[in-house]
């Protein structure tokens, strides 16, 4: 019984990915669509021109340079492999059919973070029922799923965040329960953090949700902030010995 659940859930996620995939590649483009594939190219010219002459003189002059571009890393690949099956479906030019690529990639994103929001829910509550309700309400929401088959700013920015936020729980309970830090989760942390201020600088935002949830935690365990600080700099000896207190 308990396999047969495991393979209806699998196909229905199954299901739900394709047809977000077709619906984001059939959906229209958006009017800021252009002006972000622009940037890419400006940061690519900026880029060929420091490796080629060692200089970028053109692209600081670009007024819309501090936007970011990180998505576009993961994007750009995938839009040149299936954008003219894009143009063909739609009937476009080979731009528009690559601007309407990237949908495709926004969406999986966001099936991503709905595999993380699930795991997310999971940790904090301890129920598979009440994480794949939470989950199906999470990928079924309106506005968050029409915005997930074309925006390509603001769905990779809610999901890396999402990503984020359960990497630096999983951390927490990692050093509650064995008592130290792990090296790859803060690492795998670092990284995704640092992708979500390159998609959009606003996210800096997140380390003050980092400090708020270092602070509860802190403050559940009964520890001083500031030994915390300094226990982060401890060897394991150290590490243990503070945490034993």
């Amino acid at each position: 019984m308990l396999k047969d659940n495991k393979i209806l859930f699998y196909l229905i996620a199954i299901l739900y990915l394709s047809i977000g995939i077709y619906l984001s590649i059939t959906t229209g483009i958006t009017s800021d669509e252009s002006f972000e594939q622009l940037n890419w190219d400006k940061n690519v010219s900026g880029i060929k021109s420091f490796l080629r002459f060692g200089h970028y003189d053109e692209f600081l002059r670009y007024l819309d340079k501090y936007h970011g571009i990180a998505f576009h890393y993961i994007s750009q690949p995938i839009q040149f492999l299936i954008s003219n099956f894009v143009s063909d479906l739609n009937e476009v030019s080979n731009f528009g059919g690559h601007l309407m690529s990237k949908h495709s990639i926004v969406f999986f994103v966001f099936f991503i973070s709905g595999i993380y929001f699930y795991k997310l829910i999971n940790k904090v509550v301890k129920s598979s029922f009440f994480s794949i309700l939470s989950t199906s309400l999470y990928l079924v929401y309106p506005y968050l799923f029409g915005h997930s088959l074309f925006n390509m700013k603001d769905i990779p920015f809610l999901s890396v965040w999402i990503i984020c936020t359960f990497y630096l729980i999983k951390i927490l309970q990692n050093l509650q329960i064995n008592k130290k830090i792990n090296l790859k989760l803060l690492i795998t942390l670092s990284f995704f953090t640092a992708f979500l201020v390159s998609i959009r600088t606003l996210g800096l935002i997140i380390f003050l949700q980092y400090l708020v949830f270092i602070i509860v935690y802190l403050e559940n365990k009964n520890k001083n902030f500031v030994k915390f600080i300094n226990f982060m700099s401890y060897k394991e000896s150290g590490e243990k010995k503070w945490l034993d207190q």
